[in-house]
């Protein structure tokens, strides 16, 4: 795999602590991305005056939030695989609520903070409960290895489902 596929790639599994490193390295790009964009936008529109900065400085955190959601999102999925589970099944509910409160709740939270300000502050606390499984479960590569010379005495239904009729 490239260093891309690494960080924005849906394919393969990913164990603990290359999520844990690739989360970060993501979080570094991303914020460096940020950084020199917005200091871009400052020496190419601000002093002349030319464009409008505000909206192009819109447009550049929009750009980002979706390459930083993009990458969130396939890093989860390889994650989500090493613990064996289908990804399918996860991330679109996680995407879904995702966008419920990006168009929903914050907004309104905005209006009546003190109304919505719970629901906001209680859907952080439900992304970062999220990633702790995914950072602390292991995967299916670390299950427990029977010891040196152990033998079953014979095949199990379990062990040879497709052998059984």
């Amino acid at each position: 795999m490239g260093a891309i596929s690494e960080l924005f790639g849906f394919e393969g599994r990913i164990g603990r602590v290359g999520y844990l490193c690739r989360s970060i390295a993501v979080v570094a790009l991303v914020l460096a991305l940020a950084l020199e964009g917005s200091a871009a936008l400052m020496r190419l529109v601000r002093p002349m005056g030319l464009g409008d900065y505000e909206s192009a400085n819109h447009a550049l955190t929009i750009g980002v939030a979706l390459l930083a959601l993009w990458s969130s999102l396939a890093l989860a999925s390889r994650r989500l695989r090493d613990m064996g589970l289908e990804p399918a099944h996860i991330l679109p509910l996680f995407v879904a609520l995702w966008v419920v409160n990006t168009v929903l709740l914050e907004p309104l939270s905005r209006l009546r903070p003190d109304s919505f300000g719970v629901l906001e502050t209680s859907w952080a606390a439900l992304q970062a409960a999220a990633m702790l499984p995914l950072l602390f479960w292991p995967g299916r590569s670390s299950a427990r290895i029977a010891p040196a010379g152990y033998e079953p005495s014979g095949p199990t239904a379990y062990l040879d489902w497709r052998g059984s009729d």
